[in-house]
């Protein structure tokens, strides 16, 4: 009797260990498409459907990789809330990356 209580003791903690991590880990990577003072709006094609989502942004917020500018891609990592998502982290992913250099002998 004690040791089915314990698997599902470990059964249960574990479960919410897991969705704890989930929703600590939310990324949306997409093409910034509306840039204002209070918000984000990042827009994605995914199997031919576009989606759009809207992150609140805060001096919290962190931005890595460069300036936002829009028609840029990004990735934001985000927390959502009761009615909206908030931006924790918006990485700007460059389009132009560095040409190779050509090594002549």
């Amino acid at each position: 009797m004690k040791l089915l209580f314990i698997v599902l003791a470990l059964a249960f903690f574990g479960t919410r260990g897991v969705a704890a991590q989930e929703d600590q880990d939310n990324y949306f990577t997409g093409t910034l498409v509306e840039n204002a003072a209070d918000h984000l709006k990042v827009s994605r094609v995914l199997q031919g459907k576009t989606e759009e989502r809207v992150f609140h942004v805060n001096p919290q917020t962190k931005i890595e990789g460069g300036r936002l500018r829009l028609r840029e891609r990004v990735t934001v990592r985000y927390i959502s809330g009761d009615d909206s998502d908030t931006a924790i982290l918006v990485i700007v992913r460059s389009a132009t990356t560095p040409a190779p250099k050509n090594k002549t002998k």
